[in-house]
């Protein structure tokens, strides 16, 4: 038992001690205890908390005095007592347990990424589309994660609409709709990106599909309209998420093309896109991935490493 641990469970003997002293008392009730653990998204997925507790509550009374008493008072103050120290260590280690599963807690080393099956993957790709570039791609990855955890932030799809797939963009508008009907906004703080590398290239006859995995680092929490912190933690921490994204397999990448989004993939005009991702010049969907990648999915480091 920890140091922590004994002094608890001290202090409620010692109450039980005490409280055989009142043998004037009739009744004693316990309470319960609730707390908030924050955890790692971004956005959209963003990053979001949860929380656990634990508690119970007695009621005792006293029996009678004299010869037709029906027990000792003293007796049930003692057994008061040490189910008060028991539930008091409970809640002490369910504590522990909260803050390990939490932010703080050491991350798992994400699985070993094939790097023959990458390179083998990106040779092929290549082949097809002799423009194409790893680290423009790479550079796009990265501009597509600021893009849309900037737009998360301020609960606001639209400036990163042209990097996303519409399957991702409604998933996230209904998030982003919840979020403001409850009165909240994310923050991520201090948002940078320490690593960005490919870890997975794959396809079928009509799509093709690379996976970076991005290793960041932030403080998440989140806020209320009043600007008042109302979950999550404002120290910075690291995570890992692994973002795919879409292709269609005829398409090409455009000579000079670069990370940032600013003309239409089709027709080149200025990117003026409507909610369905039509352009306003050419009424291309541009979105769905046939002229050129757009985001498709992110998927949190615990749920790659289950899955891989």
């Amino acid at each position: 038992m920890r140091k922590g641990a004994r002094v608890l469970v001290g202090v409620a003997l010692t109450a039980a001690l005490i409280l055989t002293i009142q043998l004037t008392a009739l009744a004693r009730a316990g309470g319960g205890h609730s707390s908030g653990g924050g955890g790692g998204h971004s956005s959209g997925g963003g990053f979001s908390s949860g929380g656990s507790g634990s508690g119970g509550g007695f009621y005792f009374v006293g029996g009678g005095s004299g010869s037709s008493g029906g027990g000792s008072p003293v007796i049930f103050f003692v057994i008061v007592g040490l189910i008060g120290a028991f539930l008091i260590y409970r809640w002490w280690a369910s504590q522990q347990s909260s803050n390990t599963a939490g932010g703080n807690a050491p991350s798992v080393p994400p699985p070993a990424v094939d790097l023959a099956a990458v390179q083998s993957g990106l040779t092929a790709l290549q082949t097809r589309d002799p423009n194409f570039n790893q680290q423009v791609f790479l550079d796009r990855a990265q501009q597509t994660f600021f893009v849309l955890q900037n737009a998360w932030m301020a609960r606001n799809l639209e400036p990163a609409r042209v990097y996303l797939s519409d399957g991702i963009y409604n998933r996230w508008k209904m998030q982003i709709d919840q979020i403001l009907a409850m009165h909240k906004r994310n923050v991520l703080e201090d948002l940078a990106i320490n690593g960005c590398t490919v870890a997975r290239v794959a396809g079928d006859p009509n799509f093709d599909s690379i996976t970076v995995r991005i290793d960041a680092w932030a403080a998440d929490y989140e806020v209320n309209d009043q600007n008042q912190m109302v979950s999550g933690d404002k120290k910075a921490a690291p995570f890992t998420e692994y973002w795919t994204l879409i292709r269609s397999r005829a398409a090409r990448t455009r000579v000079g093309e670069t990370a940032q989004i600013t003309q239409c993939p089709n027709c080149g005009a200025p990117v003026q896109l409507n909610e369905s991702g039509v352009c306003a010049y050419c009424k291309a969907v541009v979105t769905s991935g046939q002229f050129g990648w757009v985001l498709d999915n992110i998927t949190q480091a615990d749920q790659w490493s289950a899955a891989a």
